[in-house]
């Protein structure tokens, strides 16, 4: 059972206090040596806009990622609280280095993103924004399980004009989409 979500409960979870791992990468904490690599990751127009909503937030859960394999810097992954913190609803932010996407680490770090929500923050709901150009990222969401909720046309978002795509996913439907049976009935 989790436990509720308070100010400061979310001032202990900014940071992990341990590693994760995925199948492919590791999660851990933020550190100083990290700075360059972030910085090479940011000159990325795309990765500075969902960075700066990730910022402008305050993240529930931040992690550098690294590849597994070659103990290398990938990019990062967040848990966002959108208010108000009481709804248990976040967003999920997820930037990963070029040579690192379309290669499924994305998918991997977005079940393990939501799993650990779910499951271990006690969230009720997930929420994420993506550019209705980034076809690869919107094929990932809705075979994950997010569904397309609504859309705000002719955004001005790195130089580019175009629609941003809001998805969410709710606790109850992971659970379905998984198979698990809920201890409580569906209303």
């Amino acid at each position: 059972m989790s436990r509720p979500l308070d100010s400061s409960t979310n001032a202990l979870l900014r940071l992990p206090r341990s590693r994760w791992e995925t199948g492919r990468t590791l999660l851990r904490p933020y550190s100083p040596t990290d700075k360059k690599a972030f910085l090479s990751l940011w000159g990325d127009p795309v990765v500075q806009q969902l960075t700066l909503e990730s910022v402008e937030t305050g993240s529930l859960f931040f992690a550098v990622v690294e590849d597994k394999e070659r103990r290398e810097f990938m990019g990062h992954v967040s848990l966002n609280f959108k208010p108000p913190p009481a709804e248990r609803d976040a967003m999920v932010g997820i930037a990963l280095k070029g040579i690192y996407r379309g290669r499924g680490f994305g998918t991997e770090l977005m079940h393990w993103l939501i799993t650990y929500g779910f499951c271990e923050l006690g969230l009720h709901r997930i929420s994420l924004t993506v550019m209705e150009d980034n076809i690869p990222a919107l094929r990932m969401y809705e075979k994950i399980g997010f569904i397309d909720e609504r859309r705000t046309e002719g955004t001005r978002t790195n130089g580019r004009l175009g629609d941003i795509i809001y998805m969410g996913i709710e606790r109850v439907e992971w659970d379905i989409q998984r198979g698990r049976k809920r201890d409580f009935p569906v209303t």
